[in-house]
C-alpha cells in the first residue's frame, strides 16, 4: 500500500463514521416525532454512546453532525470544538459496534453513501476503527473520559456544569432546540440525494424545528 493510500485509508474512516452517525440520528428524529412522549430511544439515539450528552435534542443531534463533517471535510483535520470532539466519539464508538455485527441493516446503508468506501468493508473494520480512535489527535480527549468517569456511577446524580468541559456551546447545544437554517448545506459529500431530500421533506414537515 503507497503512502496516499495509507493516508487516504483514515479520512476514509471518519467520513464513514460520520455517515453512521447521520443515519442514527436521522432514524432517532424520526422515531421521536411519531412518538415524541417516549423517553426511552436509546437503541436509536446517537448520545447512548455518549450519556453526558444523552438530552440533546435528536435534531441538535444531527446538525452537530453535520457540521462536524462540514468541518473536517473543508480541512481534513480541524481542530475540532468541544462539542464536535464529543459528537465524533460518540459516531466512532457507534461505528466500532456496527462492525462487530456484519449483520446490522444500518452498516450496509452506511456504505452506499456518496462515497465509494467499499474497500473498507471487511473484517478489518473493527480494528481500523479502533486504531483510529487510539490515534486521534485530540486535545480535550481527557476531558471527554473524565466526564465519561464521572457519569459512570449510577448512584450519583451528576449536573453538566460539574463536567470540565460542559461550557459555552455544549451547554448551548444541550439546550437548543431549532436546527440553524444552514444546515443542510453542511451535508454535500456525506448524504445521497434521496437522504438530502427526506430530510429537506422531514423539516418542511416540523417547521417548529428549523430556522
Amino acid at each position: 500500500m503507497d503512502s496516499n493510500s495509507t493516508k487516504q485509508i483514515p479520512c476514509d474512516l471518519t467520513y464513514v463514521t460520520l455517515r453512521a452517525a447521520f443515519l442514527l440520528t436521522l432514524d432517532g428524529l424520526l422515531r421521536y416525532s411519531l412518538e415524541p412522549s417516549k423517553s426511552e430511544r436509546a437503541g436509536s439515539d446517537l448520545l447512548h454512546f455518549y450519556p453526558p450528552l444523552s438530552g440533546m435534542a435528536p435534531q441538535i443531534q444531527m446538525e452537530t453532525v453535520l457540521q462536524t463533517w462540514n468541518r473536517w471535510s473543508h480541512s481534513g483535520s480541524p481542530n475540532l470544538t468541544p462539542l464536535e470532539a464529543r459528537i465524533l466519539y460518540a459516531a466512532t464508538e457507534l461505528l466500532a459496534s456496527l462492525a462487530t455485527d456484519r449483520q446490522n441493516p444500518l452498516l450496509r446503508v452506511v456504505f452506499e453513501g456518496p462515497r465509494d468506501v467499499h474497500h473498507l468493508n471487511d473484517h478489518w473494520l473493527p480494528s481500523r476503527v479502533r486504531c483510529l480512535q487510539l490515534s486521534r489527535e485530540n486535545g480535550i480527549s481527557r476531558g471527554i473520559l473524565q466526564e465519561l468517569t464521572i457519569t459512570s456511577a449510577p448512584q450519583e446524580q451528576i449536573l453538566a456544569s460539574e463536567c470540565p468541559a460542559f461550557e459555552g456551546e455544549v451547554l448551548e447545544a444541550l439546550g437548543r432546540w431549532r436546527v440553524q437554517p444552514q444546515m443542510l448545506q453542511w451535508a454535500d459529500g456525506l448524504l445521497t440525494d434521496d437522504e438530502m431530500e427526506l430530510v429537506r421533506d422531514f423539516f418542511e414537515e416540523h417547521p417548529c424545528l428549523f430556522g
